[in-house]
């Protein structure tokens, strides 16, 4: 090899090593969705169960991340044409497969109809008895509009808080919305859970730490998130996380091989 060209080759590996540490020294947006509560908030004194994950994720990385509250139905916007960009809790659909970069995979997530008079195991039921209550702006809501026949009424709201008081209050007859969040606010709105009935899962997804389209080094971002989220396993701390945030018994449920 010619001194000239084992230069060119020097350089050029130089720059390509440049761009990776750089790459890696690069905060990440952290895009959070109001009103995802238990999953995840932008309140440092309680970001939820995959906020603390995430926080926990960036030190073990070595990452800075900087955590951005956008309503929900903006948030897949924002962090579409971010280079840096990452959303939390996000379900796996086939609609939004192209659309991210699946990093990480978290938790199963059922989606179910809970109401206070009678038992709903599809939405055609739901539908049919009265008034249903859905957050806006996701793929939950996109199914129940294209199901509801005329006469049938389906409510769209933007915080999930909402849709729970309007349940206990009667207004509505079912809420459609991840089992998790339903028990955990029902409990933190300080209602009788006994005064809860739930069907059949409608569904069952996966939730995920997504990434932009277009995020900076992917893959090797998704293999160290994995490879830290295996420690926190192994260690503990991910089962913390989620006593903090869910209680023992639910913990060990969605822990349980």
């Amino acid at each position: 090899m010619s001194t000239r060209k084992a230069i060119r080759t020097v350089l050029l590996a130089g720059l390509l090593a440049s761009a990776t540490f750089a790459a890696a020294d690069e905060a990440l947006n952290v895009y959070i969705g109001q009103g995802q509560m238990p999953f995840a908030d932008d309140d440092p004194a309680d970001r939820g169960v995959y906020g603390d994950l995430m926080s926990e994720l960036c030190r073990r990385l070595q990452r800075e991340c900087r955590f951005h509250s956008v309503p929900w139905k903006r948030v897949q916007l924002a962090v579409a044409n971010d280079p840096r960009g990452i959303v939390l809790n996000l379900g796996r659909t086939a609609e939004r497969e192209a659309g991210f970069v699946w990093l990480l995979g978290v938790l199963p997530t059922s989606y179910v109809l809970a109401s206070k008079r009678q038992r709903f195991d599809t939405l055609a039921e739901a539908l049919e008895a009265g008034p249903l209550v859905v957050m806006g702006g996701t793929p939950r809501a996109q199914e129940a509009l294209s199901l509801r026949h005329e006469g049938q009424s389906v409510v769209e709201v933007t915080d999930p808080e909402q849709a729970a008081r309007m349940l206990h209050s009667g207004r509505v007859l079912a809420w459609y919305e991840i089992d998790l969040r339903v028990r955990y606010l029902w409990r933190q709105l300080g209602y009788d859970e006994r005064a809860l009935i739930s069907g059949l899962p409608v569904s069952t997804n996966r939730s995920f730490i997504a990434g932009s389209p277009v995020l900076r080094d992917a893959p090797s971002l998704a293999g160290q998130m994995q490879q830290a989220f295996a420690d926190m396993q192994a260690d503990g701390s991910w089962r913390r996380i989620l006593v903090r945030h869910l209680g023992d018994e639910l913990a060990g449920r969605l822990l349980a091989p």
